[in-house]
């Protein structure tokens, strides 16, 4: 495929910018043109046909340089003819790649626009759910396999932690009682070991007063009688209120030690039941991943959100399906290509309304392309037409005007091949749209 040149492009504009100069000066120069070709090209430019300028030696060969003249003619008319025509092939390629939104009526426009609407906002909703799921911890996510089981469990992880903080609470309380009971019985044992040692010594101290008594009565012979019978009641009344103080004391460390016994047994079976509820939300805990049942609750809250998102998602993605068929089976219906890599890309960047503009752009453009080369049609068929009068009335036997032709259709068939159409112009400032601008 041919392809267009900047250089070209601009050589082009500049010499269709000559070529239509307006008024007389114009006039008088497309006069001069048609007797001296050669003078439409720039001074400084050689011709492309050199080698047949050596051979002129006499006055008579002036129809060998217009002949060269027109050949460098037909030759820019040529080049000029190729970009217009790879001009003209790709805006027929960009028409055709439109063409399809070109022929919707307004009904179809809008319904196209309203499928990639909907398209486009599905897209959006998707990738922020997607999101929204991917935020959630995974001890959330991790709950799909247990659903069943939080529900149930969470009234039984309530009950155990609240049983666990009464049996806690009672646990304390025997352990205190434990702790005063063991203060008494020391207390009370350290009192009846007292009271046994002072009634020792109190029975060694009143005997020791009886044999003192007794042996003034045998040896002084006195009247201690009446002080010894005094003394014998005070010692039995002091013995009998020991004794009872001693009955007293082993009952209260009796009772002392039944009570220790029993607040034993009840903070043992306490603990074991304690340890039961405890070992049971541990695993609970390390079941569910939480530190208690109002964790557990809000991770449910949590799950059942994520549920709701999850669910959302495949719904969004379901319609988002069922939208890109409805899409597919519209733009092939309509012989609209997708040039996208994905549905997503092509809702998110076309407009119809901009691709229908684009398309009565290229329309104009291609209209003033082909009237453009319409008219150098024209043009080559009357150089072409001088150059074989030219030939016609060469009668040197060298023929040079054949060699010269030949020479022109070997490089119109090089330009045609390689696509050499291309001229260095540097002072040219217009590009082709601008020409195609004003010969429209």
């Amino acid at each position: 495929m041919f392809k267009v040149s900047q250089a070209s492009i601009d050589k082009l504009a500049k010499k269709e910018r000559r070529r239509k100069g307006g008024g007389l000066l114009g006039k008088i120069m497309d006069f001069a043109n048609k007797f001296y070709p050669g003078r439409q090209k720039n001074a400084g430019r050689k011709s492309r046909f050199e080698g047949f300028i050596g051979t002129i030696g006499r006055e008579g060969d002036m129809g060998l340089i217009k002949a060269i003249g027109l050949c460098d003619e037909a030759l820019d008319i040529v080049s000029d003819r190729i970009i217009l025509m790879n001009r003209l092939r790709d805006v027929e390629e960009k028409m055709i790649e439109v063409e399809g939104y070109n022929s919707l009526d307004e009904n179809a426009a809008e319904d196209l626009k309203d499928l990639l609407s909907r398209y486009a906002s599905l897209s959006r909703e998707a990738r922020q759910l997607q999101y929204q799921t991917t935020s959630f911890d995974s001890n959330i996510t991790g709950m799909e396999r247990l659903e069943h089981e939080v529900p149930g469990a969470i009234p039984e992880i309530k009950f155990a932690e609240e049983r666990q903080r009464v049996f806690k609470k009672d646990m304390g309380y025997l352990e205190g009682e434990k702790m005063v009971l063991e203060d008494d019985n020391l207390r009370m044992t350290n009192a009846l070991d007292f009271v046994r040692k002072f009634s020792v010594g109190l029975t060694c101290f009143f005997g020791f007063l009886a044999l003192l008594f007794a042996g003034l009565y045998v040896v002084l012979g006195t009247q201690s009688l009446i002080m010894l019978a005094v003394m014998i009641v005070f010692v039995v009344a002091i013995s009998a209120l020991v004794y009872s103080m001693r009955i007293r004391l082993r009952n209260e460390l009796a009772l002392n030690y039944r009570k220790q016994a029993r607040a034993t047994e009840l903070l043992n079976k306490k603990t074991a039941v304690y340890a039961h509820f405890t070992n049971f939300l541990n695993y609970e805990y390390r079941k569910f991943k939480v530190r208690n049942a109002e964790m557990l609750k809000s991770n449910l809250a949590e799950y059942n959100n994520y549920k709701h998102l999850v669910k959302r998602l495949d719904s969004v993605r379901s319609i988002m399906g069922q939208t890109e068929v409805a899409i597919e089976f519209f733009l092939k219906d309509r012989n609209i290509s997708l040039n996208f890599s994905s549905i997503e890309k092509f809702a998110q960047t076309v407009n119809i309304d901009d691709k229908k503009n684009f398309y009565r752009e290229m329309s104009r453009e291609k209209v003033t392309i082909e009237r453009n080369l319409t008219e150098l049609e024209q043009r080559h068929i009357s150089v072409w037409g001088n150059i074989m009068d030219l030939q016609a009335a060469d009668e040197g036997e060298e023929k040079v005007m054949d060699k010269l032709i030949g020479a022109y259709m070997e490089k119109v068939g090089n330009m045609m091949v390689y696509d050499n159409a291309n001229d260095t112009d540097d002072d040219s400032d217009i590009n082709i749209n601008q020409l195609l601008a004003q010969n429209a």
